[in-house]
């Protein structure tokens, strides 16, 4: 009988897909997370070069890290957000390896570091979509209120860093970046201090942002989802709008019609 950490027989994209709504994943416990990924002993699928893929290593410096934090980071996401790499059933769909959800994470920790801090992208418009300059990409300056808020928040979240990325060292007994697949996704379900669940939500953050926030690279998680990005100043025609893709065409299968029925009847009270 396969233990709590060994439920390998479905990928995560199939669990989100059960569940109809890539945002429920934020409520699924972290055993089930850790353990919506292959075997350890698949390989990644061919065509793939891992020369292609950033990781602390190749990335260059950073302004929180040190290399050792950055590639745990790196490995750590890579297991909750699989990608081809990670896991053979994700070909073709982006993770956080391939999203440089690194790069966010650390860019948000050494925000305030930066000048302007880096905290609330620019406008009104990126250079997405027929605007000539990418205005996102300048920062807009914290008030003193807005700054000392910030402070205090990322100050909480890079002790977290520091000490959660010790502890997934100590769950595997060493260096977390060589371990197994097997015993990082065991050291992930513990979830210590709430640590899996952070970086958790940071990774998603990352995979899904404006990438002027340094994840979400060459605007993989958009295209994954096939999300349009922000569309202004070009916007969308009156067809568009009117004519839109038609009806969701996700139809839910036994598991998600009995979640989406408990919704409904809480709804309803």
């Amino acid at each position: 009988m396969k233990g709590p950490h060994q439920l390998n027989s479905f990928s995560r994209r199939h669990v989100l897909k059960g569940t109809g709504l890539a945002a429920l994943a934020v409520l699924l416990p972290a055993e089930l997370l850790a353990g919506c990924t292959r075997s350890p002993a698949e390989s990644p699928p061919s065509g793939v070069s891992t020369a292609t893929i950033p990781t602390g290593a190749r990335t260059g410096s950073y302004l929180v890290f040190d290399a050792h934090e950055a590639d745990v980071v790196v490995e750590a996401t890579a297991r909750l957000i699989p990608g081809p790499l990670d896991d053979p059933a994700e070909a073709g769909h982006p993770g956080a390896r391939e999203a440089n959800v690194v790069r966010y994470i650390d860019t948000m920790l050494g925000a305030l570091s930066l000048s302007p801090q880096a905290i609330f992208a620019g406008g009104p418009f990126s250079n997405r979509a027929g605007n000539p300059s990418d205005d996102m990409a300048h920062f807009i300056g914290l008030g003193p209120a807005e700054a000392a808020a910030w402070k205090s928040r990322l100050a909480g979240w890079r002790s977290d860093y520091a000490k959660g990325t010790k502890a997934l060292d100590l769950g595997v007994g060493g260096d977390f970046t060589t371990a197994s697949n097997e015993r990082r996704d065991a050291a992930l379900a513990k979830n210590p201090d709430g640590f899996t669940t952070l970086l958790f939500g940071h990774a998603i953050e990352a995979m899904y942002s404006p990438p002027e926030y340094g994840g979400n690279a060459d605007l993989v998680g958009w295209t994954d989802i096939k999300f349009p990005g922000d569309v202004q100043p070009r916007g969308y025609t009156a067809a568009e709008v009117t004519y839109s893709d038609g009806p969701d065409p996700y139809e839910p299968d036994a598991f998600a019609k009995k979640l989406l029925a408990l919704i409904a009847v809480s709804n309803e009270k």
